[in-house]
This record gives structure tokens, sequence and C-alpha cells, in this order.
């Protein structure tokens, strides 16, 4: 009966184990909520800028204007520029959506979002940085309709 016990326990220590050093292989779009989107595509984008947008998008849509700020290449007016668009875009987020990527010399990506239901145009240009070949959302720029 003893042997029955220890046995018992060392498996249940070997599955708490096992549990605690289990990688996590959540898929990365699952975790930062760009699976729950609503988008469609246009154009030809890269996988950095098309993650880029969707990051954006998400936060946008969860008006999370400090974490928008954040994607800025320039940090130029960024808190700004991401709660204007946040309090502008916020709601049409929630709604199906279009990004259309045109592509200037590869160094800046100009991607145009429009929102069913919604007038006007949620424009982002996008920077490449060529130290780490990310891109950034420049924000300079600010927003403006069509």
């Amino acid at each position: 009966m003893r042997s029955v016990r220890i046995a018992g326990s060392l498996a249940a220590a070997a599955l708490l184990l096992s549990a605690c050093t289990a990688e996590d292989h959540t898929p990365p779009y699952v975790k930062d909520g760009t699976a729950d989107l609503d988008l469609s595509v246009t154009g030809q984008p890269f996988p950095k800028t098309l993650a880029l947008v969707e990051k954006a998008l998400v936060r946008i849509q969860r008006h999370d204007a400090d974490g928008l700020a954040e994607l800025s290449y320039d940090g130029e007016h960024a808190k700004e520029t991401a709660g204007a668009w946040v309090a502008k875009w916020g709601a049409a987020a929630r709604k199906p959506m279009v990004a259309n990527f045109l592509v200037s010399p590869k160094k800046y990506v100009d991607v145009k979002i429009r929102f069913k239901g919604v007038k006007g145009t949620l424009s982002l240009t996008l920077q490449e940085d060529t130290d780490d070949w990310t891109y950034g959302i420049v924000t300079r720029e600010g927003f403006y309709d069509d």
C-alpha cells in the first residue's frame, strides 16, 4: 500500500512539475487580440507592416491611447495623436474594416483604413527603422479625413 502512495505522489509531482515547465503555445495573434479583428486587406503588406497595423487597430478598439503611442516611429506628438485616433475611431474599429496598403519606396508604407458604415478614412504612414528592420507609425502627421 505504501508503494502505491509513493508512486501516486511521484506521479502527481511529475504532473505538477511538467505543468509548470510547459511552454505556452498560444499563438501571438490570440494573445495580442489581433485574431478578433474583422479586417480585410488590399494591396501588398509586408508581414511586419500588417502586424503593426493590426496591433494599432486593437489598441484603437480598446481605447488604449498609451499603447497606441508606443507604436510611434518618431514619438513626436505620439500621445496627442494616439488620443485623437482613439477618440475618433474607437467605436468604428469594432466594425468590419478594410486596410489598403500602398507601398511607396520600401521605407514608407501608407495605409488607408475604412470602417464599415463610417464616413472618412484613418490614414497611417509607417516608416521603416533600418537599425532593427522594424516599422513604426509616423505620428507627426496626425490624422485627416478624405
